[in-house]
């Protein structure tokens, strides 16, 4: 691999999803923190939303409902989209920790 090869992967597998999780913790500060305390789960939540949500309306479609099972199909995709998506982030970010002892070895040995 050459060195723009090794800094690319870098910020694609490192730089780019701390960003995110950083940009969509700030975003979503105000929901999930009550009188101070941070509720964990809505985090998760929050956070897991765009990682996960487009792989729920594939497999939960709200197809052939009446306006409220519609809503309850979509919310019940954003919940478990979330749950999915918080799972995604977490993976995501241990591949960003691995990917920095990685790079360094990668230039070293270059």
């Amino acid at each position: 691999m050459t060195r723009g090869e090794i800094w690319k992967d870098l910020l694609k597998h490192t730089v780019l999803p701390l960003i995110i999780a950083l940009f969509l913790f700030l975003i979503f500060k105000s929901v999930f923190t009550k009188n101070g305390e941070t509720e964990y789960f809505y985090v998760w939540l929050c956070c897991g939303i765009p990682f996960g949500i487009r792989r729920m309306f594939v497999w939960l479609v709200p197809h052939g409902y009446d306006l409220g099972g519609t809503v309850g199909m979509i919310a019940v995709n954003f919940i478990i989209g979330g749950l999915i998506g918080g799972v995604i982030l977490t993976w995501r970010l241990v591949v960003a920790v691995w990917y920095i002892p990685l790079t360094i070895y990668r230039l070293l040995t270059n």
